[in-house]
Formats: C-alpha cells, sequence, structure tokens
C-alpha cells in the first residue's frame, strides 16, 4: 500500500494543466426559453447563498428566501440597478438579488482531463481544487502573465474562485466582449450629430477606460435607450472596439448585441450616474448634453 501511495502522490503532482473546451457565452437560456417561451439571460450565482427580495432593494425589498450555490445557471429576467430579477424553484417564483453575486451570461471551461485548480495565476500557488473529466465551471475572467502559454482562466467554485492554466490546445467556438478589454487605450473617437471628437490624452483616456472597465453586462439589446452616438476606441495592440452610446443621460454602452450598464462605481443609493461623466471627457457639457438623444 504505502508503494502505490508514493506512486501516485507524484503523478498527481505532475497534472498540471489539461486540454479544455471554452463554451461561449449563449446570450439567451435557451431551455428556459423553450420551456417558457420567455427571454431570458443564464446566471450563476457566486456566492456560497444568495438572499432573494420581493422587490429591489431601492424598493424596499424584504428578504423571503435564500437560494444555496449549485454551480447551475438561473434565469435573469431583467437587471436594474445593481439588481437582478431571477425564476427559481422550477419557475414558480420570481425575485431580486443583488447582480454583484451573479456572473451573468459566463462562458464555460469543460475539463477534457483531470485539471488542477489555483488560488493565484501561478504554477507555485496552492491548489484548491482538483477537477475530473468533464468538469465544467463558469469563467469569471481571464489573465495572461506574460509567462504563462495561453494564459490562465478564472473560475467560480462553491463560493469561491480559483485559477487554471489555459494550453495552446484549449478550444472555443468563438471569441466574445469583455470590458477589461478596454483596460488600456491609445486613442479614442467619438462620432455624434456627423462630428467627431478625437482624444489621445493619456490621463483623459485613463479615465475613460475606469468609466468603461467598470460595467454590469444587461445580458443582450434590453435598454430602450436611443443610441445615436459611437465611441470607436483603439487598444495598444492596435486593436479597434466601436461601442454605440445611449444618448438620453443613461450610461449604457452596446457591443455585439450586448448592452452594458458602465460608471457603476458612481452608483449611489439615490440612483444610477448619468453619462454626462463620458461625454463631459469630450468636452460635451450638459447645456448641450441632453438634445443629443433626438438628433
Amino acid at each position: 500500500m504505502k508503494k502505490l501511495l508514493l506512486w501516485l502522490l507524484p503523478s498527481l503532482l505532475c497534472i498540471t494543466a489539461a486540454y479544455a473546451t471554452i463554451l461561449p457565452a449563449s446570450g439567451v437560456d435557451e431551455t428556459f426559453q423553450a420551456w417558457t417561451g420567455i427571454e431570458a439571460t443564464p446566471a450563476v450565482i457566486l456566492c456560497e447563498s444568495l438572499t432573494v427580495l420581493d422587490a429591489r432593494g431601492d424598493q424596499g425589498g424584504k428578504a423571503v428566501d435564500m437560494l444555496q450555490y449549485s454551480g447551475q445557471s438561473i434565469p435573469v429576467l431583467e437587471s436594474w440597478d445593481g439588481y437582478a430579477k431571477i425564476s427559481y424553484a422550477d419557475g414558480s417564483k420570481t425575485g431580486w438579488v443583488r447582480n454583484e453575486y451573479l456572473k451573468q451570461d459566463p462562458s464555460w471551461y469543460v475539463c477534457d482531463g483531470p485539471t488542477a485548480v489555483y488560488a493565484y495565476p501561478e504554477a507555485m500557488s496552492p491548489r484548491v481544487a482538483y477537477l475530473e473529466t468533464g468538469g465544467t465551471l463558469p469563467i469569471l475572467a481571464e489573465y495572461d502573465d506574460g509567462v504563462t502559454i495561453g494564459g490562465w482562466v478564472c473560475v467560480s467554485l462553491r463560493g469561491a474562485a480559483g485559477w487554471i492554466r489555459k494550453t495552446p490546445l484549449d478550444t472555443a467556438s468563438e471569441t466574445f466582449f469583455r470590458p477589461e478589454q478596454l483596460k488600456e487605450l491609445t486613442r479614442a473617437t467619438l462620432t455624434v450629430n456627423g462630428e467627431e471628437i478625437v482624444c489621445t490624452d493619456a490621463d483623459t483616456l485613463s479615465r475613460l477606460s475606469a468609466l468603461l472597465t467598470n460595467a454590469e453586462d444587461r445580458g443582450g439589446e434590453v435598454s430602450g435607450c436611443p443610441f445615436t452616438a459611437t465611441l470607436t476606441l483603439t487598444t495598444p495592440e492596435g486593436g479597434e472596439l466601436a461601442l454605440r452610446l445611449a444618448t438620453d443621460s443613461c450610461c449604457i454602452y452596446r457591443i455585439d448585441g450586448r448592452d452594458y450598464a458602465y460608471a457603476r462605481q458612481l452608483c449611489t443609493p439615490e440612483g444610477s450616474p448619468e453619462n454626462s461623466a463620458l461625454f463631459g471627457l469630450f468636452g460635451i457639457g450638459t447645456d448641450t448634453f441632453f438634445g443629443l438623444a433626438g438628433q
């Protein structure tokens, strides 16, 4: 028995990363839609237990239930001011939860072999979990340390998170936008009412990036705002991303058929920020700002 254990230990220690299949974000909870006819966004609970309210917190919602972490998707019917309305209990109940404890429409990491999960993105860091073949976990973030080939993905565990080493052979059927892609910018061009305003100032671009990356995925084209402005952003690698901006004072941008509520760091208990915070970086003041919506 001792010889067997001694053989197994080094074998396990040698396993660091296996090939995986990465399933992209789906956009719509197809199972729920087929069952109810209602379009909803799939989401996963990130904490060990989550309080369900009978209304949004800003409307005086009271706790009515508690959901436990399951690793399975739940349908989000709508999102508003930091809260998400969900369907649960096999569709028999609805309630409101804090959006910060959900990951809406994640991509998924499917293990094609035994896989180690690390405490942080370093091969020498402690291991916090060990996944068997077929293990499927929602992806929270990706990170390229410039050293590890393929980089790392952060996955959700039971009320916690851990890091998995990617490999060049990991497969994905498509790419998808993430607000983190806007972390570093070299140029921004705002196009509104037929005019272009170009910004290359490093400080202004840094402030713009802080607004855009602190964003909440709304799970599709769910905002009824007029999107009459375009913001074209250039990254250090030379790539370009074009965002459609809401021009009715809402802090919403649209890209690849999805709406993102940005500037979440400016939210207060009284409500959401107005997007004059962004337009002001381009010299558009509040006296002319609200006129953009109808142009």
